[in-house]
């Protein structure tokens, strides 16, 4: 931290003023605009001109996609609930493409996502067939459960996973479940 970057105290500012300042120092492209009205500060984080968040004092509401609900509520169980929240939201933002930092100044990246044996196949909707492949001969007993061997000669452009069952091949972001669209 800078030597003339104030310190937030969470004491001191409502949660969504903390919050908004604290998104702002790990979001660092962002703008802030503060709303007030007769009974709340309204705190809106800007991107490019583009609405992301409102906070207020009830919780943030998101105008991004994303696989979590539109809203979050503020966790006011001392001090590390709020940082959780406000962790959620950063993690958020990372996981629909925008760089934010973490608490340690290193870039956030987006979750790989997992392939088990119960991952469903975006096409035949079956649970069970997606495999990880892997070229030539690298299978071994072990990994068996979860890959299957595609030739050398096989053209697959760049694809991770296969569904045995239908023989669709594609990469693992096929299988996220679909962001939610915004309501504005």
């Amino acid at each position: 931290m800078a030597a003339e970057e104030h310190v937030l105290d969470i004491n001191a500012l409502s949660a969504a003023e903390f919050s908004a300042e604290t998104i702002l120092r790990r979001f660092p492209q962002a703008t802030l605009e503060v709303q007030e009205t007769a009974s709340d500060k309204i705190f809106e984080i800007h991107f490019k001109e583009k609405i992301l968040l409102k906070l207020d004092k009830r919780g943030a509401r998101y105008f991004f996609p994303t696989r979590r609900k539109r809203s979050i509520k503020w966790n006011m169980d001392g001090t590390d609930g709020l940082l959780r929240v406000i962790d959620f939201i950063l993690r958020d933002l990372a996981e629909a493409g925008y760089e934010v930092l973490s608490t340690a100044n290193k870039q956030l990246t987006k979750r790989p996502i997992h392939v088990s044996r119960y991952t469903q196949c975006p096409i035949c909707k079956e649970k069970g067939g997606i495999k990880l492949i892997f070229r030539g001969d690298s299978l071994t007993e072990e990994n068996s459960r979860i890959s299957t061997p595609v030739s050398p000669a096989i053209e697959i452009n760049s694809a991770e996973i296969k569904c045995t069952l239908c023989d669709w091949i594609g990469v693992r972001e096929e299988l996220a479940r679909k962001p939610r669209k915004p309501r504005y």
